[in-house]
Protein backbone atom coordinates (compact mmCIF):
# COMPACT_ATOMS: atom_id res chain seq x y z
CA UNK A 1 0.00 0.00 0.00
CA UNK A 2 2.89 2.76 0.95
CA UNK A 3 4.56 1.69 -2.59
CA UNK A 4 1.10 2.22 -4.36
CA UNK A 5 0.85 5.22 -2.45
CA UNK A 6 4.65 6.58 -3.06
CA UNK A 7 3.96 6.02 -7.07
CA UNK A 8 0.58 8.08 -6.91
CA UNK A 9 1.93 10.97 -5.06
CA UNK A 10 5.37 10.82 -7.36
CA UNK A 11 2.59 10.54 -10.84
CA UNK A 12 0.63 13.75 -8.99
CA UNK A 13 4.23 15.64 -8.43
CA UNK A 14 5.27 15.01 -12.14
CA UNK A 15 1.96 16.38 -13.27
CA UNK A 16 2.34 19.44 -11.44
CA UNK A 17 5.14 19.90 -12.85
CA UNK A 18 4.49 19.46 -16.41
CA UNK A 19 1.43 21.74 -15.96
CA UNK A 20 3.84 24.31 -14.53
CA UNK A 21 5.98 24.19 -17.37
CA UNK A 22 3.11 24.22 -19.75
CA UNK A 23 1.68 27.72 -17.88
CA UNK A 24 4.89 28.64 -17.95
CA UNK A 25 5.13 28.11 -21.67
CA UNK A 26 1.53 29.19 -22.49
CA UNK A 27 2.42 32.68 -20.84
CA UNK A 28 5.54 33.35 -22.75
CA UNK A 29 5.37 35.87 -24.90
CA UNK A 30 7.14 36.98 -28.32
CA UNK A 31 8.48 40.01 -29.32
CA UNK A 32 9.89 40.45 -32.87
CA UNK A 33 12.51 42.65 -34.82
CA UNK A 34 14.42 42.93 -38.17
CA UNK A 35 17.51 40.82 -37.81
CA UNK A 36 20.41 43.23 -37.63
CA UNK A 37 18.60 45.89 -36.92
CA UNK A 38 18.75 48.72 -33.87
CA UNK A 39 15.67 46.97 -33.18
CA UNK A 40 17.03 43.74 -32.73
CA UNK A 41 19.74 45.15 -30.53
CA UNK A 42 17.09 46.69 -28.16
CA UNK A 43 15.03 43.29 -28.21
CA UNK A 44 18.35 41.35 -27.01
CA UNK A 45 19.44 43.80 -24.67
CA UNK A 46 16.84 45.80 -23.03
CA UNK A 47 15.35 44.13 -19.58
CA UNK A 48 11.71 45.47 -21.00
CA UNK A 49 11.93 42.48 -22.86
CA UNK A 50 13.88 40.31 -20.47
CA UNK A 51 10.44 38.11 -20.32
CA UNK A 52 9.64 37.48 -23.77
CA UNK A 53 10.60 34.77 -26.23
CA UNK A 54 12.80 36.96 -28.91
CA UNK A 55 12.40 36.54 -32.52
CA UNK A 56 14.32 38.09 -35.26
CA UNK A 57 12.70 38.35 -38.77
CA UNK A 58 13.33 39.32 -42.30
CA UNK A 59 12.20 42.74 -42.36
CA UNK A 60 10.49 45.57 -40.25
CA UNK A 61 7.20 45.18 -42.15
CA UNK A 62 7.21 41.53 -41.04
CA UNK A 63 7.60 42.35 -38.03
CA UNK A 64 4.47 44.52 -38.04
CA UNK A 65 2.71 41.73 -40.26
CA UNK A 66 3.20 39.51 -37.21
CA UNK A 67 2.01 41.91 -34.58
CA UNK A 68 -1.32 42.12 -36.77
CA UNK A 69 -2.06 38.56 -37.49
CA UNK A 70 -1.18 37.79 -33.67
CA UNK A 71 1.41 35.07 -34.45
CA UNK A 72 3.68 38.01 -32.23
CA UNK A 73 2.56 40.31 -29.39
CA UNK A 74 5.07 43.23 -30.45
CA UNK A 75 7.75 44.19 -32.54
CA UNK A 76 10.27 46.94 -31.73
CA UNK A 77 11.04 49.37 -35.07
CA UNK A 78 11.87 52.66 -35.86
CA UNK A 79 9.91 55.17 -35.04
CA UNK A 80 9.68 56.81 -38.05
CA UNK A 81 8.05 53.49 -39.49
CA UNK A 82 5.23 54.06 -37.32
CA UNK A 83 4.45 57.28 -38.97
CA UNK A 84 1.70 56.64 -41.51
CA UNK A 85 2.43 52.81 -41.08
CA UNK A 86 0.16 51.74 -38.47
CA UNK A 87 -3.41 52.63 -36.89
CA UNK A 88 -6.60 54.10 -38.50
CA UNK A 89 -6.56 54.33 -42.07
CA UNK A 90 -3.20 52.07 -42.73
CA UNK A 91 -2.56 49.19 -43.19
CA UNK A 92 -2.19 47.42 -39.97
CA UNK A 93 -5.07 49.62 -38.77
CA UNK A 94 -4.99 47.42 -36.05
CA UNK A 95 -1.63 48.28 -34.38
CA UNK A 96 -0.84 51.24 -32.15
CA UNK A 97 2.56 52.29 -30.53
CA UNK A 98 2.85 51.80 -26.58
CA UNK A 99 3.43 55.44 -25.68
CA UNK A 100 5.71 54.58 -22.84
CA UNK A 101 7.93 52.43 -24.41
CA UNK A 102 10.79 54.49 -26.73
CA UNK A 103 14.15 53.38 -26.53
CA UNK A 104 17.78 54.19 -28.21
CA UNK A 105 17.58 58.27 -29.04
CA UNK A 106 19.54 58.17 -32.58
CA UNK A 107 20.76 59.94 -36.02
CA UNK A 108 20.15 58.83 -40.24
CA UNK A 109 22.98 58.50 -41.87
CA UNK A 110 24.07 57.86 -45.52
CA UNK A 111 26.77 55.67 -45.79
CA UNK A 112 29.71 55.45 -48.40
CA UNK A 113 32.90 53.82 -48.49
CA UNK A 114 35.37 54.57 -45.78
CA UNK A 115 37.39 57.64 -46.81
CA UNK A 116 35.03 58.11 -50.23
CA UNK A 117 34.90 62.26 -50.88
CA UNK A 118 31.59 61.65 -52.54
CA UNK A 119 30.57 62.25 -48.78
CA UNK A 120 31.64 65.85 -49.28
CA UNK A 121 29.31 66.50 -51.74
CA UNK A 122 26.49 64.88 -50.46
CA UNK A 123 26.80 67.00 -47.32
CA UNK A 124 26.75 70.44 -48.67
CA UNK A 125 23.69 69.08 -51.14
CA UNK A 126 21.82 68.05 -48.16
CA UNK A 127 22.24 71.01 -46.58
CA UNK A 128 21.61 73.19 -49.87
CA UNK A 129 17.93 71.40 -49.88
CA UNK A 130 17.92 71.68 -46.00
CA UNK A 131 18.34 75.87 -46.01
CA UNK A 132 16.33 76.27 -49.29
CA UNK A 133 12.68 74.42 -47.83
CA UNK A 134 13.13 71.67 -50.47
CA UNK A 135 13.74 68.62 -47.69
CA UNK A 136 11.32 69.98 -45.55
CA UNK A 137 8.53 69.91 -48.45
CA UNK A 138 9.54 66.38 -49.14
CA UNK A 139 9.21 65.23 -45.56
CA UNK A 140 5.99 66.44 -45.11
CA UNK A 141 4.65 64.57 -47.88
CA UNK A 142 5.60 61.24 -45.70
CA UNK A 143 4.55 63.47 -42.18
CA UNK A 144 8.51 63.43 -40.83
CA UNK A 145 9.05 67.18 -40.68
CA UNK A 146 9.42 66.74 -36.85
CA UNK A 147 12.05 64.55 -36.97
CA UNK A 148 14.25 66.48 -39.45
CA UNK A 149 17.95 67.46 -38.98
CA UNK A 150 20.59 68.02 -41.87
CA UNK A 151 22.43 71.35 -40.97
CA UNK A 152 25.02 70.18 -39.13
CA UNK A 153 28.82 71.21 -40.06
CA UNK A 154 31.06 68.92 -41.03
CA UNK A 155 35.19 68.64 -42.05
CA UNK A 156 35.73 67.29 -45.31
CA UNK A 157 37.22 64.38 -46.75
CA UNK A 158 40.36 63.64 -48.07
CA UNK A 159 40.80 61.51 -50.55
CA UNK A 160 43.97 59.77 -52.23
CA UNK A 161 41.96 58.83 -55.07
CA UNK A 162 38.76 60.26 -55.99
CA UNK A 163 35.46 58.09 -55.09
CA UNK A 164 33.13 60.94 -56.42
CA UNK A 165 34.85 61.19 -59.84
CA UNK A 166 34.56 57.03 -59.90
CA UNK A 167 30.33 58.06 -59.48
CA UNK A 168 30.40 61.07 -61.75
CA UNK A 169 32.53 58.96 -64.39
CA UNK A 170 29.88 56.32 -64.03
CA UNK A 171 27.05 59.05 -64.52
CA UNK A 172 25.10 57.03 -61.43
CA UNK A 173 24.85 56.94 -58.20
CA UNK A 174 23.79 52.94 -56.97
CA UNK A 175 21.49 53.42 -53.91
CA UNK A 176 21.54 50.67 -51.47
CA UNK A 177 18.01 50.05 -49.98
CA UNK A 178 15.58 47.59 -48.51
CA UNK A 179 12.17 48.28 -48.61
CA UNK A 180 11.13 50.15 -45.35
CA UNK A 181 8.02 52.36 -45.41
CA UNK A 182 8.13 55.40 -45.21
CA UNK A 183 11.55 55.48 -46.44
CA UNK A 184 11.62 53.26 -49.58
CA UNK A 185 8.43 51.20 -50.40
CA UNK A 186 6.64 50.69 -53.45
CA UNK A 187 3.13 52.41 -53.95
CA UNK A 188 0.34 50.99 -55.42
CA UNK A 189 1.20 50.80 -58.21
CA UNK A 190 4.45 49.06 -57.99
CA UNK A 191 6.72 52.26 -58.32
CA UNK A 192 9.02 53.35 -55.98
CA UNK A 193 8.07 55.98 -53.46
CA UNK A 194 9.31 57.40 -50.18
CA UNK A 195 11.08 60.01 -48.00
CA UNK A 196 14.57 59.00 -49.03
CA UNK A 197 13.30 57.97 -52.41
CA UNK A 198 12.46 61.66 -53.22
CA UNK A 199 15.72 63.19 -50.76
CA UNK A 200 17.83 60.63 -52.61
CA UNK A 201 16.62 61.80 -56.16
CA UNK A 202 17.01 65.47 -55.13
CA UNK A 203 20.28 65.60 -54.10
CA UNK A 204 21.31 63.64 -57.11
CA UNK A 205 20.01 66.35 -59.41
CA UNK A 206 21.99 68.85 -57.43
CA UNK A 207 25.07 66.68 -58.46
CA UNK A 208 24.68 66.38 -62.00
CA UNK A 209 24.01 62.58 -61.74
CA UNK A 210 21.59 59.58 -61.98
CA UNK A 211 20.27 57.56 -59.24
CA UNK A 212 19.75 53.88 -59.47
CA UNK A 213 18.14 52.03 -56.70
CA UNK A 214 19.18 48.58 -55.70
CA UNK A 215 17.38 46.59 -53.27
CA UNK A 216 20.32 44.75 -51.07
CA UNK A 217 20.61 42.24 -47.89
CA UNK A 218 20.97 44.29 -45.18
CA UNK A 219 22.66 42.26 -43.32
CA UNK A 220 25.35 42.32 -46.45
CA UNK A 221 25.13 45.95 -46.69
CA UNK A 222 29.08 46.64 -45.95
CA UNK A 223 30.00 44.01 -48.29
CA UNK A 224 27.54 45.67 -50.92
CA UNK A 225 29.02 48.50 -50.22
CA UNK A 226 32.89 47.66 -49.99
CA UNK A 227 33.22 45.18 -53.04
CA UNK A 228 31.45 48.66 -55.52
CA UNK A 229 27.89 46.53 -56.24
CA UNK A 230 26.81 50.05 -54.81
CA UNK A 231 28.01 53.63 -54.19
CA UNK A 232 26.06 54.38 -50.47
CA UNK A 233 23.83 53.05 -47.93
CA UNK A 234 20.27 55.35 -47.54
CA UNK A 235 17.69 53.37 -46.08
CA UNK A 236 16.92 54.57 -42.40
CA UNK A 237 20.83 53.68 -40.97
CA UNK A 238 22.03 54.65 -37.63
CA UNK A 239 24.65 55.78 -37.30
CA UNK A 240 27.10 54.05 -34.47
CA UNK A 241 30.83 54.61 -33.93
CA UNK A 242 31.24 50.92 -35.30
CA UNK A 243 30.01 52.16 -38.88
CA UNK A 244 31.47 55.71 -38.36
CA UNK A 245 35.00 53.37 -37.68
CA UNK A 246 34.03 50.99 -41.22
CA UNK A 247 32.05 53.57 -43.72
CA UNK A 248 32.16 57.13 -43.96
CA UNK A 249 28.70 58.70 -43.34
CA UNK A 250 27.19 61.98 -43.74
CA UNK A 251 26.13 64.54 -41.63
CA UNK A 252 22.46 63.34 -39.63
CA UNK A 253 19.20 64.22 -41.71
CA UNK A 254 16.88 62.50 -39.58
CA UNK A 255 16.43 62.01 -35.67
CA UNK A 256 14.51 58.12 -34.84
CA UNK A 257 14.34 55.75 -31.83
CA UNK A 258 13.16 52.64 -31.24
CA UNK A 259 9.13 52.02 -30.76
CA UNK A 260 7.37 49.21 -29.23
CA UNK A 261 3.97 47.83 -31.70
CA UNK A 262 1.15 46.18 -29.86
CA UNK A 263 -2.63 45.74 -31.32
CA UNK A 264 -5.10 48.30 -30.23
CA UNK A 265 -7.12 47.69 -27.46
Amino acid sequence: MKKVLAIVMSLVLVAGIVLAFTACGEEKKIVVAEAGSAGESVMNEDEYFADYEKTPVDTQSKALMEVSAGTADMAVIDYVMSIGSIGEGTDFANLKLVEDAKFSPEEYGIAFRKGSDAVNYVNKAIKELKADGTLEDIAKDYKLQDQLLGDADYEEVKAKESDWEYIKDKGTLVVGITYFAPMNYEDENGELTGFETEFAKAVAAKLGVKVKFQVIDWNSKETELAGKNIDCIWNGMTITPERQENMQISIPYMKNEQAVVVKAD
